[in-house]
């Protein structure tokens, strides 16, 4: 699975892709962006080939507003944006429950889309 991600620390973003790949080995790569720019250049680069957007903890309201337009301009309502909410900047968060969160979000979303 091929994600887009929008976050604003680049430290935090490489630590969860980390720990998402040890806890699923080989099933998502992640093209990154940290500015809304970046993020928009990215979407349109690869369109094709991306399944999901996650937006980071630390985006503000406005920040996931700018990013869910873009989402809508280059591919339409029908792709799937997960935003890990604010509550999980801590160090629990930070030491896996980002992770947890976003893997029990992505199985929700699967066994709602297969019933």
């Amino acid at each position: 699975m091929q994600l887009l991600t929008l976050g604003r620390d680049p430290a935090i973003t490489a630590a969860f892709l980390a720990q998402l790949e040890v806890a699923r080995p080989g099933m998502y790569n992640a093209y990154t962006a940290h500015s809304p720019v970046e993020f928009r250049e990215l979407a349109e680069a690869h369109k094709a080939e991306i399944d999901l957007v996650l937006l980071g903890a630390a985006q503000n309201d406005e920040q996931a507003k700018v990013a869910r337009s873009i989402v809508e301009e280059v591919f339409g309502s029908e792709m799937r944006v997960i935003r890990l909410p604010g509550s999980l900047l801590t160090e629990e968060g930070k030491r896996g429950g980002m992770l947890a969160w976003f893997l029990q979000e992505l199985e929700e979303g699967q066994s709602i889309n297969q019933k």
